[in-house]
């Protein structure tokens, strides 16, 4: 006997005989009846500020800040492009949500391409446990500029905060998208001597707007 086939048996004995289908589909929806059980608990508040707390304890290049509405989003992110010294142009979303927005009454220039600058998105959804932001692909989301801007920008509004990953994947039509995107913070890797290193696969900087209107 090789090396290789007493492999493959040692794992065949651990596996153990081949299951029905139907039982194993059992097993699953057994675990998924109630969901709160198998949760893991979450501080109270509401989920806007369950998500902003969440939002302060990722790797160092993520920050939020919440606006009252989508009018004043321009201002917001003229604000935060001073404070960090970067020149007031931006490539947007071509969502319609954006599009009726003034950004050059503030003084924003707007890209046609996003390279390695800045970008704004909109999140379809947010996660409130791990403070991540649901990005899908689409007509109006061109996915690249969740990945190639040096300072990503996103807005979400707060009425689309999900307690939990979970909660949006049963309801979300997965089908009708290329790819969805879960965005957890900047981007970070530890592959180099475990150190953390920021911005090596996207962008270095992530800062959200959670938009407080209904």
């Amino acid at each position: 006997m090789s090396a290789r086939q007493d492999i493959f048996e040692r794992i065949a004995q651990a596996i153990g005989p081949a299951r029905p289908p139907a039982e194993i589909a059992a097993e699953a929806a057994a675990l998924l009846a109630d969901p709160e059980a198998v949760r893991p608990p979450t501080p109270r508040g509401d989920l806007g500020t369950r998500f902003m707390d969440a939002v302060t304890r990722l790797p160092p290049g993520a920050s939020v800040e919440q606006i009252d509405d989508m009018s004043a989003l321009p201002a917001a992110v003229a604000r935060r492009l001073a404070a960090m010294g970067l020149e007031p142009a931006l490539k947007i979303q071509p969502t319609p949500d954006f599009q009726a927005l003034d950004f050059q009454a503030v003084g924003i220039g707007l890209r046609d391409a996003v390279d390695d600058r800045t970008s704004l998105s909109l999140a379809e959804a947010a996660i409130a446990e791990t403070a991540s932001l649901v990005i899908r692909s689409g007509p109006h989301m061109p996915i690249l500029d969740a990945f190639l801007p040096l300072h990503h920008l996103v807005a979400v509004r707060r009425r689309d905060i999900l307690p939990y990953l979970d909660d949006f994947l049963d309801h979300a039509d997965l089908v009708r998208s290329r790819n969805v995107v879960i965005v957890t913070g900047p981007s970070g890797t530890t592959d180099i001597e475990g150190s953390l290193v920021i911005g090596v696969h996207g962008p270095a900087t992530l800062h959200i707007f959670v938009v407080d209107e209904g």
